[in-house]
């Protein structure tokens, strides 16, 4: 079989591959999109009152990012949240920092957005770009060369592909990156996030909520139905016994962590959890394979930037790549490896650190904090640096 070739082949089609593949076929470059999943079945309509479980806090930066591809205007509006405000606070302490949309002259700090209904958009974008093939259900079962001068490799189903770079974009458990021998550091928070979507007594405001716990952080997400997306990071023992309690004990223990900032919580969805952990690469780049998004470096929830590290990852790959006119070149590559590697490991470092400081419990801690926080909260400049770094996607 003489192998298909292609300008880029991408291998994975969730939010961050799609987008990639979007970004890289509007400059012209013929893509090969690789997904293991078959395409989802519609959605019927009443299975789209719940609302999903998994949300994204997409930045501004993204949000452009998203609409220079053609598929934020293509969301469904009703669904989206803006949110306007940021309140932190945290358990040890009786200081808080407070930021507002106004502080920036901007409309609001980002959207909160279901992830199913992003991902299956950036989805059908794809199906609309001539420019991109889709392979799937596939996947990449071996990669036959990968030199400076380009790669090939054999899908599941026989198919055989090349191409002048494979992105790899299939997760935390990229198939790719160990196909391409490429090492990872990783390690475990010893904490579990619990999701779960509430309604309380007192509207959210549009505001994100989070409060720092000595067990770990607790997020208050608004949600367009009134709701809050709430992301619960807690110690794996903490997290065990709330999975044990029913609504009404749940609800009640909520509330209290929380501080009954917005009254009660009067019910909850069904919840689920997932187990925290971390990792990053030492090399993003193995001759003609590039790591992106997941695949290449993972941080805690605590701050919502995990995709938007994903997206910041896709606008600079598909910046330096168009500005090779169409030849990929190595360099260009290599500069997209050293940038992108600094910047997501030092928000990795920097959300491991803000959650350990405010996991100490020590009394001249405590007051270090406070004091900290009350500076900050009382220096309009230093709140609109740090506002300014999360809404650009810039750590």
């Amino acid at each position: 079989m003489s192998p298909a070739h292609y300008d880029v082949i991408v291998a994975g089609a969730g939010m961050v591959g799609a987008s990639a593949a979007l970004a890289l076929a509007a400059r012209g470059m013929r893509v090969a999109l690789i997904e293991a999943l078959s395409a989802p079945e519609p959605m019927p309509s009443d299975a789209w009152l719940e609302f999903d479980l998994r949300v994204s806090a997409i930045s501004p930066r993204s949000r452009q990012l998203l609409r220079q591809l053609g598929v934020w205007q293509k969301l469904d509006a009703t669904r989206i949240c803006n949110y306007e405000q940021m309140h932190v606070w945290h358990q040890h302490g009786d200081a808080s920092v407070s930021f507002d949309a106004v502080d920036l002259a901007r409309d609001d700090l980002g959207s909160i957005v279901e992830n199913r209904m992003l991902q299956q958009t950036l989805q059908r974008a794809c199906d609309a770009e001539a420019r991109i093939e889709w392979f799937r259900p596939d996947r990449i079962e071996t990669l036959i060369e990968n030199t400076r001068e380009g790669v090939q490799l054999r899908l599941d189903s026989g198919r055989i592909l090349d191409g002048a770079l494979l992105i790899a974009a299939d997760g935390r458990n990229s198939p790719t990156r160990e196909l391409a021998g490429m090492e990872i550091q990783a390690g475990s928070y010893r904490q579990s996030a619990i999701v779960v979507n509430v309604s309380t007594e007192l509207p959210h405001r549009h505001t994100a909520w989070q409060r720092f716990l000595a067990s770990g952080p607790l997020a208050f997400l608004p949600l367009a139905n009134g709701q809050s997306s709430i992301v619960w990071s807690c110690d794996e023992e903490l997290a065990e016994q709330l999975s044990l309690l029913d609504e009404v004990a749940f609800c009640a223990a909520l509330s209290s962590a929380f501080e009954h900032r917005l009254g009660a919580v009067t019910a909850c969805s069904e919840r689920r959890g997932f187990a925290l952990g971390w990792h990053h690469c030492e090399r993003w780049l193995q001759d003609r394979v590039l790591l992106i998004g997941d695949a290449a470096h993972a941080v805690h929830p605590l701050a919502g930037q995990g995709v938007n590290q994903g997206f910041s990852d896709v606008e600079l790959c598909a910046q330096l790549i168009g500005d090779c006119r169409g030849q990929v070149a190595q360099q260009q590559l290599r500069r997209f490896e050293r940038q992108r590697k600094s910047e997501s490991w030092l928000a990795g470092n920097s959300f491991s650190a803000l959650k350990w400081i405010y996991g100490l419990e020590q009394g001249g801690i405590t007051q270090l904090r406070d004091l900290g926080m009350r500076i900050v909260d009382a220096t309009p400049c230093l709140k609109r640096g740090m506002i300014g770094k999360a809404v650009n996607n810039i750590t």
